[in-house]
């Protein structure tokens, strides 16, 4: 029945009032005689063709939370919805997720906030090429380092296992000869 404007819902009781029966308020009213039924029975008990008050679950938040909510959230654009819930719980004593804090935002149309973060993420490809430029950076800072006037003397020359100095470095045994 909640299809039926409450015009219409008014003209069929008038008609029926006024002695039609229910097929022809059915025929001048284009609403069904299930629905005409129904609703007059309901104008019987009720004495009104409004809706009643449904039930369900009740609200965490009162209207005073809900505008407190929305006064946190203009003084301090930046916070998140789980500083904004520990923020309620301190100053009116209300328990709720933060969920329900940012379902409470968007009913008074503010968009979701989020805390600070790091810098956003990038894309894989814009990724790759950051960390490629800072690899490229690190190799020619140790480049530059090596090239501080530090020489490489035979000393610092350490053979590996199984293969000789001399083949390693050609040029220091046509110095010893």
């Amino acid at each position: 029945m909640g299809k039926v404007s409450i015009e219409t819902r008014l003209q069929v009781v008038s008609l029926s009032q006024q002695g039609l029966s229910q097929a022809k308020i059915a025929r001048q009213t284009g609403v069904s005689k299930s629905a005409i039924q129904a609703l007059l029975q309901k104008h019987r008990k009720t004495g009104t063709v409004e809706d009643q008050k449904r039930s369900g679950r009740p609200r965490k938040l009162s209207g005073a939370d809900e505008r407190h909510i929305k006064l946190i959230c203009l003084q301090n654009k930046k916070m998140s919805s789980s500083d904004i819930t520990s923020e309620l719980a301190v100053t009116s004593g209300t328990l709720v997720d933060p969920s329900t804090v940012r379902r409470s935002l968007a009913r008074n149309g503010l968009s979701r906030r989020r805390g600070e973060r790091s810098k956003t993420r990038l894309s894989d490809e814009n990724s790759k090429e950051e960390n490629h430029k800072k690899n490229s950076d690190e190799q020619e800072k140790e480049l530059s380092a090596d090239d501080s006037g530090t020489e490489i003397t035979d000393s610092d020359k350490v053979p590996v296992d199984g293969i000789k100095k001399e083949s390693l470095y050609p040029s220091s045994s046509s110095e010893e000869a």
